[in-house]
Protein backbone atom coordinates (compact mmCIF):
# COMPACT_ATOMS: atom_id res chain seq x y z
CA UNK A 1 0.00 0.00 0.00
CA UNK A 2 1.36 3.41 -0.93
CA UNK A 3 0.98 6.54 0.93
CA UNK A 4 1.73 9.70 -0.65
CA UNK A 5 5.02 11.85 0.32
CA UNK A 6 6.09 14.93 -1.47
CA UNK A 7 9.96 15.52 -2.46
CA UNK A 8 10.48 18.20 0.26
CA UNK A 9 8.96 16.40 3.03
CA UNK A 10 11.45 13.30 1.94
CA UNK A 11 14.50 16.00 2.25
CA UNK A 12 13.13 17.59 5.47
CA UNK A 13 13.57 13.39 6.85
CA UNK A 14 16.63 13.39 5.55
CA UNK A 15 17.94 16.42 6.84
CA UNK A 16 17.31 15.22 10.34
CA UNK A 17 19.94 12.66 9.84
CA UNK A 18 19.56 9.11 10.83
CA UNK A 19 18.64 8.52 14.06
CA UNK A 20 15.52 7.00 16.63
CA UNK A 21 13.12 6.65 13.64
CA UNK A 22 15.32 7.64 11.17
CA UNK A 23 17.12 4.94 8.82
CA UNK A 24 19.08 5.30 5.45
CA UNK A 25 19.67 2.32 2.42
CA UNK A 26 21.80 2.98 -0.13
CA UNK A 27 19.64 0.00 -1.34
CA UNK A 28 17.53 -3.44 -0.16
CA UNK A 29 20.42 -5.48 -1.68
CA UNK A 30 20.65 -7.28 1.63
CA UNK A 31 16.73 -7.48 2.47
CA UNK A 32 17.54 -9.54 5.93
CA UNK A 33 20.07 -6.21 7.49
CA UNK A 34 17.16 -4.22 6.49
CA UNK A 35 14.30 -6.52 8.13
CA UNK A 36 16.69 -5.78 11.75
CA UNK A 37 15.83 -2.37 11.23
CA UNK A 38 11.99 -2.34 10.32
CA UNK A 39 11.85 -4.74 13.51
CA UNK A 40 13.32 -2.54 15.63
CA UNK A 41 11.19 -0.16 14.81
CA UNK A 42 8.32 -1.67 15.19
CA UNK A 43 9.65 -2.53 18.83
CA UNK A 44 10.39 0.89 19.54
CA UNK A 45 8.62 4.10 18.16
CA UNK A 46 8.27 3.18 14.67
CA UNK A 47 10.25 4.92 12.15
CA UNK A 48 11.07 5.85 8.89
CA UNK A 49 13.20 3.37 5.98
CA UNK A 50 14.50 5.45 3.55
CA UNK A 51 15.81 3.26 0.55
CA UNK A 52 18.03 4.99 -2.00
CA UNK A 53 19.48 7.21 0.01
CA UNK A 54 23.04 6.87 1.18
CA UNK A 55 24.43 7.43 4.80
CA UNK A 56 25.84 10.69 3.84
CA UNK A 57 22.23 12.26 3.05
CA UNK A 58 23.03 12.19 -0.67
CA UNK A 59 19.45 11.06 -2.49
CA UNK A 60 20.55 9.10 -5.47
CA UNK A 61 17.40 7.33 -5.23
CA UNK A 62 16.51 4.18 -7.02
CA UNK A 63 16.30 3.22 -10.52
CA UNK A 64 14.55 0.13 -10.47
CA UNK A 65 11.55 0.92 -7.62
CA UNK A 66 9.04 -1.84 -8.23
CA UNK A 67 12.12 -4.21 -7.60
CA UNK A 68 13.03 -3.09 -4.54
CA UNK A 69 9.83 -2.91 -3.14
CA UNK A 70 9.39 -6.54 -4.23
CA UNK A 71 12.08 -7.64 -2.28
CA UNK A 72 11.88 -5.54 0.89
CA UNK A 73 8.30 -6.90 1.38
CA UNK A 74 8.90 -10.34 0.32
CA UNK A 75 11.83 -10.17 3.30
CA UNK A 76 9.07 -8.79 5.61
CA UNK A 77 6.79 -11.35 4.73
CA UNK A 78 9.20 -14.02 5.35
CA UNK A 79 11.80 -12.91 8.15
CA UNK A 80 9.09 -11.12 10.87
CA UNK A 81 6.99 -12.39 13.42
CA UNK A 82 4.48 -11.51 14.07
CA UNK A 83 3.22 -9.56 11.23
CA UNK A 84 4.24 -5.49 11.15
CA UNK A 85 2.19 -2.66 10.18
CA UNK A 86 3.88 -0.86 7.37
CA UNK A 87 3.04 1.54 4.77
CA UNK A 88 5.20 2.28 1.70
CA UNK A 89 5.72 5.78 -0.15
CA UNK A 90 7.40 6.36 -3.56
CA UNK A 91 8.67 9.49 -3.95
CA UNK A 92 9.92 10.73 -7.23
CA UNK A 93 13.34 12.58 -7.12
CA UNK A 94 13.70 13.14 -11.02
CA UNK A 95 12.72 11.72 -14.37
CA UNK A 96 14.07 8.03 -13.46
CA UNK A 97 14.62 7.42 -9.94
CA UNK A 98 12.52 7.86 -6.74
CA UNK A 99 13.40 6.74 -3.47
CA UNK A 100 10.93 3.90 -1.83
CA UNK A 101 9.92 5.18 1.51
CA UNK A 102 9.04 2.46 4.16
CA UNK A 103 6.77 4.15 7.49
CA UNK A 104 7.24 1.56 10.23
CA UNK A 105 4.26 2.00 13.20
CA UNK A 106 5.19 0.79 16.52
CA UNK A 107 3.52 -2.46 17.58
CA UNK A 108 1.17 -2.55 20.27
CA UNK A 109 1.79 -6.33 20.93
CA UNK A 110 5.36 -6.88 21.56
CA UNK A 111 7.69 -8.04 20.83
CA UNK A 112 8.11 -8.79 17.26
CA UNK A 113 10.80 -11.25 16.19
CA UNK A 114 13.37 -11.20 13.03
CA UNK A 115 13.33 -14.76 11.99
CA UNK A 116 16.45 -15.59 10.19
CA UNK A 117 15.14 -18.98 8.76
CA UNK A 118 11.07 -19.55 8.57
CA UNK A 119 10.49 -21.65 11.74
CA UNK A 120 13.45 -20.49 13.31
CA UNK A 121 13.14 -19.45 17.14
CA UNK A 122 14.03 -15.66 16.55
CA UNK A 123 15.74 -12.99 17.89
CA UNK A 124 14.48 -9.31 19.24
CA UNK A 125 15.76 -5.66 18.04
CA UNK A 126 14.73 -2.40 19.72
CA UNK A 127 15.81 0.71 18.12
CA UNK A 128 18.99 2.91 19.89
CA UNK A 129 19.41 6.03 18.79
CA UNK A 130 20.59 5.17 15.40
CA UNK A 131 21.17 1.74 15.57
CA UNK A 132 19.30 -1.25 16.06
CA UNK A 133 20.44 -3.48 18.31
CA UNK A 134 19.58 -6.91 19.91
CA UNK A 135 16.95 -6.94 22.74
CA UNK A 136 18.26 -7.78 26.44
CA UNK A 137 16.81 -10.76 27.81
CA UNK A 138 14.94 -8.95 30.41
CA UNK A 139 13.22 -6.01 27.75
CA UNK A 140 12.06 -9.37 25.98
CA UNK A 141 10.57 -10.10 28.87
CA UNK A 142 9.14 -7.25 29.86
CA UNK A 143 7.53 -6.87 26.71
CA UNK A 144 6.09 -10.20 27.21
CA UNK A 145 4.68 -8.91 30.45
CA UNK A 146 3.51 -5.73 29.25
CA UNK A 147 1.25 -8.16 26.47
CA UNK A 148 -0.10 -9.71 29.12
CA UNK A 149 -1.18 -7.12 31.42
CA UNK A 150 -1.55 -9.47 33.99
CA UNK A 151 -1.05 -7.71 37.89
CA UNK A 152 2.51 -8.86 39.34
CA UNK A 153 2.30 -9.13 43.11
CA UNK A 154 5.73 -8.12 44.55
CA UNK A 155 7.13 -9.07 47.71
CA UNK A 156 9.44 -6.84 49.25
CA UNK A 157 12.15 -9.39 50.78
CA UNK A 158 15.68 -8.68 51.35
CA UNK A 159 16.87 -8.59 47.81
CA UNK A 160 13.95 -6.11 47.41
CA UNK A 161 15.36 -3.81 50.33
CA UNK A 162 19.17 -4.56 49.25
CA UNK A 163 17.88 -2.92 45.65
CA UNK A 164 16.18 0.21 46.68
CA UNK A 165 19.27 0.99 49.05
CA UNK A 166 21.33 0.07 46.26
CA UNK A 167 19.33 2.74 43.73
CA UNK A 168 19.45 5.68 46.80
CA UNK A 169 22.67 5.55 46.99
CA UNK A 170 23.83 5.09 42.76
CA UNK A 171 20.26 5.97 40.92
CA UNK A 172 20.90 3.20 38.61
CA UNK A 173 21.79 -0.04 38.56
CA UNK A 174 22.78 -2.81 35.86
CA UNK A 175 21.81 -6.77 36.58
CA UNK A 176 25.07 -7.65 37.36
CA UNK A 177 25.53 -4.63 39.95
CA UNK A 178 22.44 -6.22 41.60
CA UNK A 179 23.54 -9.73 41.62
CA UNK A 180 26.69 -8.74 43.10
CA UNK A 181 24.87 -6.38 45.47
CA UNK A 182 22.50 -8.84 46.81
CA UNK A 183 24.56 -12.27 46.30
CA UNK A 184 21.71 -13.87 43.78
CA UNK A 185 21.90 -15.69 40.83
CA UNK A 186 22.05 -13.57 37.62
CA UNK A 187 18.85 -15.25 36.94
CA UNK A 188 17.42 -14.10 40.08
CA UNK A 189 18.50 -10.57 39.93
CA UNK A 190 17.13 -10.56 36.27
CA UNK A 191 13.88 -11.81 36.78
CA UNK A 192 13.28 -9.64 39.79
CA UNK A 193 14.30 -6.13 38.17
CA UNK A 194 11.67 -7.39 34.98
CA UNK A 195 8.95 -7.70 37.82
CA UNK A 196 9.54 -4.07 39.60
CA UNK A 197 9.33 -2.86 35.74
CA UNK A 198 6.25 -4.23 35.46
CA UNK A 199 5.12 -3.10 38.65
CA UNK A 200 6.02 0.27 37.43
CA UNK A 201 8.33 0.46 40.38
CA UNK A 202 11.08 0.17 38.02
CA UNK A 203 11.96 1.89 34.68
CA UNK A 204 14.56 1.04 32.26
CA UNK A 205 16.87 2.36 29.77
CA UNK A 206 17.89 -0.33 27.40
CA UNK A 207 21.74 0.19 26.45
CA UNK A 208 24.07 -0.87 23.60
CA UNK A 209 26.20 -3.23 26.38
CA UNK A 210 23.78 -3.09 29.03
CA UNK A 211 20.34 -1.93 30.74
CA UNK A 212 20.19 0.56 33.03
CA UNK A 213 17.36 0.42 35.55
CA UNK A 214 16.57 3.26 38.13
CA UNK A 215 13.58 4.23 40.48
CA UNK A 216 10.26 5.42 38.73
CA UNK A 217 10.35 8.13 41.66
CA UNK A 218 11.98 8.68 44.73
CA UNK A 219 12.50 5.90 47.07
CA UNK A 220 12.66 6.65 50.88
Amino acid sequence: MFIEMKLWELKALVNQGEGQTIEFKRKAAFPEKIVKEIVAFANSNGGYLLIGVDDNGEIPGLKHLEEEKFVLEQAIKTHIRPAVKFKNSAVPVNEKRSVLVCRVYENRRKPIYYLPDPGSRGAVYIRLDDKSIRASREMVEIFRGQRRKKGIHIHYGEKETILMRYLDRHKRVTVNQFREAAHISKREASDTLVRLVLSNILQVSAGEKTDWYQATEPYN
